[in-house]
């Protein structure tokens, strides 16, 4: 398959947690200088802009990225099962101090691969209008 990708995603070697929509906590699966794949418990409107603020280092810094894309997943863990919504965001409006965050930000908490999260994944589907379909 032809990569498209303009950036390397890169897995954190720690977390890296937040908020988006100041009020829905987050996690990063993966970030690259492009975007960011989060973890959340509600899934996230595709095309839609939100603010990210990303707790780091005793600092918060914010990001504005579009939602391109949300998938739900259902993933075994020790005590049963649990829904989680995987959301591809592309940042938006990256000047240059934003985008020297962000690179400070990934060279303190990323290595560099795609390596699976350890989770075992079930079944997969998308949030199209608010409504999932799974696949």
């Amino acid at each position: 398959m032809l990569e498209r990708r303009r950036h390397q995603r890169l897995q954190p070697t720690q977390d890296i947690t937040g908020k988006v929509k100041s009020t829905m906590d987050f996690r990063v699966v993966d970030i690259s200088e492009g975007g960011v794949l989060v973890e959340t418990r509600l899934g996230l409107p595709p095309a839609t802009v939100c603010e990210l603020k990303v707790s780091s280092f005793s600092s918060e810094l914010v990001f504005r990225a579009e939602v391109r894309r949300c998938r739900a997943q259902l993933t075994k863990t020790d005590t049963g099962c649990k829904v989680a919504y995987r959301s591809g965001l592309e940042f938006v409006e990256l000047d240059d101090n934003r985008l020297t965050s962000l690179r400070q930000l990934i060279s303190n908490c990323c290595t560099c691969g795609e390596s699976p999260d350890g989770s075992a994944l079930v079944t997969q589907g998308a949030v199209v209008s608010g409504s999932l379909y799974t696949v």
